[in-house]
This record gives C-alpha cells, sequence and structure tokens, in this order.
C-alpha cells in the first residue's frame, strides 16, 4: 500500500504526459503551417521524444529521496521544472484542439486568439500558487474543546510547525519567519509534525539551526516524518535535535505538569496507511492525563481514537496542497489516501487537527491550502 501511495501519482503523471506529447504531435502535424515547413515538425517531434524519455526515465530516478548523484537543490528544481511542463503541455494541447486545419480562415482565427489566453489560465494560477507558497504564511488558531479538560490546562497553546521541506522552495528566510510567527504566539509546548526536509542531501543541520531558535515554555517535541524515513535521516535528525534543544518522540512519550494537571505528550514515526497502531501505542496512553500523540499521518487518527488519546495533531497531507474546487468539494490527490485532510475531525470524545504545514513537495504551488503555523489552544468543555 505504501508503495503503491508512493508511486502511483508519479506513473499517472507519467502516462499522462507521454500521451499529451503523443496527441500534441499529432494535432502539429495536420496544421497547415506545419505540412509547409518539415524541418519545423521535425524538430517539434525531436523535442517531443527527448522530452518523453525525461518524464519516462530520468523523473522516476529523481523522485527516489535517496538519490545523491545531484546536489538535492538541483534534484528539487529539476522535479519541479518538469511539472510546470506538464502543466504546460497539457495547456498547449488543449489550445491546439481548437487549431485545427479548417480552424485556420478568417472567421475562426479571432476565436483561437480568445482561446488561448483560456488555455493558458492553469499556468496563471500556478503562478499565483507560487505567491503564494512563498508569501502566504500565517499563523491558524484552532481552539479544541475537551471535556473534563482540568482547570489549569484551560487556555494551554501549542505551537505546530510542520512539513516544512526546508530546501530552495522553503529556504531560511522563511522559516526563520515561520519560527518567529511561532514564538509570537507565546506557546507553552510547540511542536513539529514531521518532513523537515525531502531528500538526502538537503541540509537537515540547517533546518534544525533556525528550529532552534523555538521557544516554549515546557520545551519542543517533534516526531517524524516520512521523508525522513525514506532519506534514512532520523538518527541524524535525533542527534542534532537533541544538541538544539529538540526532543523527538520515537515511540515514547514525555509527562509534562501545568500546575496540578498532567499532559502526556507521546510521538512515533511515520508509518503508512496500511500499518495497524492500535497496539502499538496502547502503551504510550498515561491513565487520568490529558494525551497527546503527535503522528504525521493523519489516516492513523482512528486508531489513536480507539486507544484513547484526547488529541492528535498531524500534517501530512498539506492541505491537499493544490485544491481544485469542483462542485462544492476540494479535489486534492490528499483525498485519494485518506479522509483527513486538513482541519479538524472528532471520533468520539477523540479529535485530530491536521495542519496545511509550510513547504511544498513538487511543485512549490499552494492553492487553497496556504502554508499555516497552527496554534492549537485547549479549552475546557
Amino acid at each position: 500500500m505504501e508503495t503503491l501511495r508512493r508511486w502511483a501519482p508519479v506513473a499517472v503523471i507519467i502516462l499522462v504526459t507521454l500521451l499529451a506529447h503523443r496527441d500534441v504531435l499529432r494535432r502539429l502535424a495536420r496544421l497547415p503551417g506545419m505540412r509547409a515547413r518539415p524541418q519545423r515538425l521535425r524538430a517539434c517531434r525531436a523535442a517531443l521524444i527527448a522530452m518523453s524519455a525525461w518524464m519516462a526515465a530520468v523523473v522516476p530516478v529523481l523522485t527516489l529521496h535517496n538519490f545523491a548523484w545531484l546536489p538535492a537543490d538541483v534534484i528539487a528544481w529539476a522535479l519541479a521544472l518538469s511539472l510546470f511542463w506538464v502543466l504546460a503541455v497539457l495547456c498547449f494541447d488543449a489550445w491546439l484542439a481548437w487549431a485545427q486545419p479548417a480552424s485556420f480562415n478568417p472567421s475562426r482565427r479571432r476565436m483561437l486568439a480568445a482561446a488561448l489566453p483560456a488555455a493558458a489560465a492553469p499556468l496563471g494560477g500556478a503562478g499565483f500558487g507560487i505567491a503564494l507558497a512563498r508569501y502566504g504564511m500565517s499563523v491558524v488558531q484552532q481552539d479544541i474543546v475537551i471535556p473534563g479538560l482540568p482547570r489549569d490546562l484551560h487556555g494551554l497553546r501549542i505551537v505546530q510547525l510542520t512539513d516544512i521541506h526546508f530546501g530552495p522552495f522553503f529556504g531560511p528566510a522563511e522559516l526563520e519567519r515561520a519560527v518567529a510567527m511561532a514564538n509570537e504566539t507565546r506557546a507553552h509546548i510547540a511542536v513539529l509534525t514531521g518532513d523537515l526536509i525531502t531528500r538526502v542531501g538537503d541540509d537537515l543541520e540547517g533546518c534544525i539551526r533556525l528550529l532552534a531558535k523555538l521557544k516554549a515554555e515546557a520545551g519542543v517535541y517533534g516526531c517524524h516524518g516520512n521523508h525522513e524515513k525514506y532519506a534514512d535521516l532520523p538518527e541524524q535528525a535525533d542527534r542534532l535535535g537533541a544538541r538544539a534543544g529538540i526532543t523527538f518522540l520515537r515511540h515514547q512519550a514525555a509527562l509534562l505538569r501545568f500546575g496540578s494537571a498532567r499532559l502526556n505528550l507521546a510521538g512515533l514515526d511515520y508509518f503508512g496507511n496500511g500499518s495497524r497502531l492500535a497496539g502499538r501505542i496502547a502503551g504510550l496512553v498515561e491513565p487520568g492525563a490529558i494525551n497527546i500523540l503527535l503522528q504525521h499521518n493523519p489516516a492513523h487518527f482512528p486508531a489513536a481514537a480507539e486507544t484513547g488519546f484526547d488529541l492528535m495533531l498531524a500534517g501530512h497531507t498539506h492541505g491537499g496542497q493544490v485544491n481544485l474546487p469542483v462542485l462544492r468539494e476540494n479535489i486534492n490527490i490528499a483525498r485519494a489516501f485518506t479522509e483527513f485532510v486538513r482541519g479538524r475531525y472528532q471520533i468520539g470524545d477523540s479529535q485530530l487537527y491536521v495542519s496545511c504545514g509550510l513547504g511544498t513537495v513538487g511543485i512549490p504551488v499552494r492553492l487553497g491550502a496556504p502554508p499555516e503555523v497552527t496554534l492549537v489552544r485547549l479549552c475546557a468543555g
């Protein structure tokens, strides 16, 4: 299941691109201008064959998170530009659908000119999404009402940073701003819920050096995400975190006291959707305390609720990252893998908050899911 989750989107994108390449070439061959200048058609054919080889042979290798033959920033840019190429070729194919040979007559040229901006609209949307991903960060507060919450925990603030993906598209300036915004909340606890980086070669040390500036009364805690796991970096993150005053909870719990109240903060590494966690986390629940679980993957919320956690904090989905509004629904790739995509959810007395997170994966674009520093505030029921 985890392998399918990782590779299915890549396979679909490559297949769609190859089909679009074929369709574009077929449509170009029908244009009178191309038939009159065969050398142009040959050049287009050569370019599309080269891009097909790139998509089919190179992109799958670049998506391997432990691929380290190139600098991590080069890989990130190569993948981002590849995905922008996919978007561009799909837009061009849509426009060419209007530009059949019969269309080139005086009565249709004006319609084609009007159709070109419409076909290019997705590229304009991508440009807006780039700006949103880079400059749209804000603090999002979520009040969590917990029945029977002790008086000494009422109003307790937990600031959450997740899915940083530190690299060329979310670098030092952006992370420094996120940390400053988190510190302005004057939180009692600060938590990191995974995906500090994306792949081997990313500057994990630089990321944690900036996260060392996080301030919270009871400390900074975290759990690891799938990208730390894929890149085989949890142990290195543990060592760097310990030096920076960050405690990564790996199937561990920290019992914190606020006045006469106890808060049990538990965490464990990323587990894929097919894993059964109820048995693994049962021993992390502290009777008589308020229990909070840090787990990167929100798909495990039912197991957390079954085990008795009052609250689970997660990330992983990026809030969908790119959401397409269709019939009052947000369509995004995350919904293919979990029903818990963004915001607050509840099962019985247990609650989940899924943060949109900060960084991006693939293309540096966010639509309908702006980056957020999450402030969770516990409230008595």
